[in-house]
């Protein structure tokens, strides 16, 4: 009989959050390879279409990189995963622009815990993000 691989504590934080969100099937697909796992899930949030993903390592379990769609958050606190993922989609979030060189950026900032995440994708144009981060933009 095969042993048990237990599942990513980040992976059991995301479902949790994407229950109390009311999501019907929250449970996201979870593979390992080798030393590393990845746990993704797309569905229905709120009315939005979202795809979340969660990737981490057995050897670094205190932290993961997260991707909301296509921001992506890195070195993410395992605890704080569920957290992030109910601020974002309850609107206690913000995206803000901001310029780096010559480029300009979206970034997606949100606390959980006592820390400040963030996540950047490039450009200006709001109607180019998942309808979901829309509303978060301040002027």
């Amino acid at each position: 009989m095969a042993e048990a691989v237990p599942r990513p504590p980040a992976s059991v934080e995301l479902e949790a959050a994407l229950r109390s969100l009311g999501v019907a099937d929250p449970a996201p697909c979870e593979r390992w390879d080798g030393d590393g796992w990845v746990a993704d899930w797309g569905g229905g949030v709120h009315a939005h279409d979202v795809y979340v993903l969660v990737m981490g390592a057995r050897d670094h379990p205190g932290s993961v990189r997260l991707m909301l769609d296509d921001f992506t958050f890195e070195d993410v606190r395992t605890e704080h995963v569920g957290e992030l993922v109910r601020r974002t989609f309850t609107g206690d979030a913000r995206v803000t622009r901001r310029r780096a060189l010559l480029s300009r950026q979206l970034v997606l900032e949100v606390r959980a815990g006592a820390t400040e995440y963030s996540a950047s994708v490039p450009g200006v144009c709001v109607d180019d993000l998942s309808t979901w981060a829309r509303p978060l933009v301040t002027p």
